[in-house]
């Protein structure tokens, strides 16, 4: 029996998607670091804007945008308000009792860091905070809770128990994104990725919270790098 065409479709628009990232990765990781002297621990950060940028592509040849999966005006604003700030308590109460926990089971792996030139370099600063919002904010975000786990939904038939198995496995993609810091920066990432589509489904699909959040946290811990 044919396959049902919106799974054809959402079947193809991951292949795409996906491949970009993994043609990104092989590029950053094997030519384009190493060219200019970025250490193998540093984020792969080509991976998550190639991903971004084969997603909006996908989107345009469907015929829609990334407002369809989230990226509009919050309506009305002050659920949005309330869905970051509830999103950034939980964040900081995982941050307090699951991953002191979770660091004694996953042993952070132990590496110089890869901001040591940020420490009181205020452009080093200004560049990390645009990644913050253009990168963590926007990109992955869009990518991980906008795009991919809509259409991993899709592809599983579109039932509840697709969604979560969708928000399941966008997490887990997220957190292989991480990888290079080791099994714990995988961990964490994939607890904060299944946290963070917990709340943009909280918050009917509206990005812009998660967005807010992500850059914001982002953002804080540069801050605390370049302060220090």
């Amino acid at each position: 029996m044919p396959a049902d065409p919106a799974i054809r479709r959402a079947a193809a628009d991951l292949a795409i998607v996906l491949g970009a990232i993994g043609v990104a990765w092989i590029l950053s990781r094997w030519f384009i670091y190493p060219a200019i002297g970025i250490p193998d621990y540093a984020p792969l950060i080509p991976r998550p804007v190639t991903g971004f940028l084969a997603a909006w592509w996908v989107l345009h040849w469907r015929g829609t945008s990334w407002k369809s999966l989230g990226l509009a005006t919050p309506a009305p604003f002050w659920r949005a308000v309330v869905i970051a700030i509830a999103l950034y308590v939980a964040e900081m109460a995982v941050s307090q009792w699951v991953v002191p926990a979770m660091a004694q089971l996953f042993q952070p792996t132990q590496r110089p860091s890869f901001l040591g030139h940020l420490r009181g370099n205020a452009a080093a600063l200004a560049f990390w905070l645009a990644i913050s919002w253009l990168v963590g904010g926007i990109c992955e975000e869009c990518l991980f809770r906008g795009f991919l786990l809509n259409r991993i939904e899709a592809l599983l038939g579109g039932s509840r128990a697709a969604l979560a198995i969708a928000a399941i496995a966008q997490a887990l993609l997220f957190g292989s994104l991480h990888l290079y810091g080791g099994t714990f920066a995988f961990m964490y990432a994939t607890i904060f990725g299944l946290l963070y589509a917990i709340f943009y489904l909280l918050a009917r699909r509206n990005l812009w919270p998660v967005i807010v959040v992500h850059a914001l946290r982002d953002c804080l811990a540069f801050w605390s790098v370049y302060s220090s």
